[in-house]
């Protein structure tokens, strides 16, 4: 027996769950069953009433403005606007054939979608109106693209509640009338993983026809899916069935005769998929890319929506401005405190490391003696914190209106003028010093890969009371955790925390 045909054999059965399995689904899906059949008929039924339902609330609204006399028009001339919304509600729902395969639920109630499809319309109807003499006015025209626009949200609303409800059985139903046949050519762990993603989504419409791998046993099954032959036979396995697909899942000892096999592949026409198994990922998600056209695999360890990375960007540019619009009379009577106490510039720019390791200059007032770096030196005996930071509760350096300014967070305000320029975010992990990055081991320098913030889980949770390894885990939690909500959240509990001076030194 092969090493991969005993691995499987030690491998212990996938458990049996009280609902349907994805194997048998998928079993069920491949097979031309009476309940198959019977569920393809459902599928295109509902699938058709919503299309019919959508054009009959455009022509209900039509047929309301016209009653309540909005569009003054004849009897024909609004079978002819009727007939056009129709046509334009048609072409402003054709979208392009994509190349990703999803989820039947969500390629039905995808928002993206609709609201792409719904501005398209209302594009069209507007230029269509505008150029073709139409006597409508621009109000009672925009007051039927709200209407129209709002009763066809809370069909799609409805419609998306139905397909995402999960006590649904959804798997069961085909995705489309053709079926992608997939051969998976790797039995081992990367292969596996293939098939479980198929498996998992039986509506992908995707029929796996078996696995082929250098080493075969053909007594050798997973979940059902058997091994249907060797790499050497692959060319006479395509030539004798209909194959869509061929996903590269080989293990890396396979890497360098697997070449052969796409080689031959590409010659046959046989479309090759090769999944991102390459590494095993831990914490970041793989998402395509490309440089200058050559396309590439891009891991990340954080978080990347950019609809929300913009969302963050506007919050951050209006909510430094705010700040230092309210923050501008404290910052007047500060410089005039710190001019009075102490001999100096008002303002200490401090070399920090950003984003990725990028240095900025970093903005506070001035809390310490003009010499506090050279002092720094010496009271290296005294440091408070573990790891690479520098912290002393009573710092000789600080001065008399210093303690002040630092135990109300007062000298931070003017990284708003950071935020302003783009050096820093309202809220994510501090800045550190170069000098303690250069010290930093691998897991925390992470940190280091969101933008730095004026404020984060360590300034609410007691600052110079928690050591470094927590500091840390706090700024890592919060990367992994990210969003919009998240940072509204910890700028909320700032405010108290600056009022109470809690763990400011």
């Amino acid at each position: 027996m092969s090493p991969v045909a005993e691995a499987f054999k030690k491998r212990p059965a996938p458990a049996r769950h009280h609902h349907r399995t994805a194997s048998e689904s998928q079993a069920k899906n491949n097979l031309e069953t009476p309940d198959r059949n019977r569920y393809f008929d459902r599928f295109r039924l509902e699938s058709l009433l919503y299309r019919l339902a959508k054009p009959a609330v455009l022509v209900s609204v039509l047929a309301f403005f016209k009653m309540q006399n909005y569009f003054k028009l004849d009897p024909m001339s609004w079978l002819t606007a009727s007939a056009m919304a129709i046509l334009l509600y048609i072409v402003s729902s054709m979208r392009l054939p994509g190349q990703n395969l999803v989820p039947l639920r969500n390629k039905r109630a995808n928002i993206r979608s609709f609201v792409s499809s719904e501005t398209r319309f209302i594009l069209l109807t507007t230029g269509t109106a505008f150029f073709s003499g139409i006597d409508i006015t621009a109000a009672s025209l925009g007051l039927f693209m709200a209407v129209n626009a709002g009763l066809q949200t809370a069909l799609f609303v409805v419609w998306r509640m139905y397909n995402m409800n999960p006590s649904r059985r959804q798997n069961i139903r085909p995705a489309s009338r053709s079926e992608k046949n997939v051969i998976i050519f790797g039995a081992g762990k990367r292969g596996r993983r293939a098939a479980d993603i198929f498996l998992k989504y039986p509506d992908l419409n995707i029929r796996v026809l078996g696995f082929v791998d250098f080493k075969a046993d053909y007594l050798w099954r997973y979940r059902d899916i058997p091994l249907i032959g060797k790499a050497g036979h692959f060319d006479r396995i395509i030539n004798t069935n209909q194959v869509d697909t061929v996903v590269m899942a080989p293990e890396p000892d396979d890497y360098s005769a697997s070449q052969a096999v796409f080689d031959m592949l590409e010659k046959m026409g046989v479309d090759i998929c090769v999944l991102p198994f390459i590494y095993d990922r831990k914490i970041s998600t793989c998402c395509a890319s490309s440089v200058n056209g050559q396309p590439m695999l891009l891991y990340r360890s954080v978080k990347h929506d950019p609809r929300q990375k913009l969302a963050k960007e506007i919050m951050d540019k209006i909510g430094a401005l705010i700040g230092l619009i309210i923050a501008a009379p404290v910052l007047i009577l500060s410089a005039v405190a710190i001019k009075l106490d102490s001999r100096g510039p008002i303002f200490y720019k401090q070399k920090r490391s950003g984003i990725n390791g990028r240095v900025f200059n970093m903005l506070k007032l001035r809390t310490m003696v003009n010499d506090a770096e050279k002092q720094k030196e010496k009271l290296k005996h005294l440091n408070e914190m573990s790891g690479p930071v520098f912290k002393i509760k009573n710092d000789p350096r600080v001065t008399r209106v210093g303690k002040l300014l630092r135990k109300f967070s007062i000298d931070e305000f003017p990284q708003f003028i950071n935020v302003l320029m783009g050096d820093m975010s309202l809220v994510g992990p501090r800045p550190p010093l170069p000098s303690e990055v250069a010290q930093y081991e691998p897991w925390q320098r992470r940190k280091l890969s969101v933008k730095p913030g004026a404020t984060c889980l360590w300034q609410i949770n007691g600052r110079n009371h928690i050591d470094f390894d927590r500091w840390t885990m706090l700024d890592l939690q919060y990367i992994d955790r990210w969003s919009l909500k998240e940072d509204a959240r910890i700028l909320l509990k700032t405010i108290p925390a600056v009022l109470k001076g809690n763990g400011a030194s």
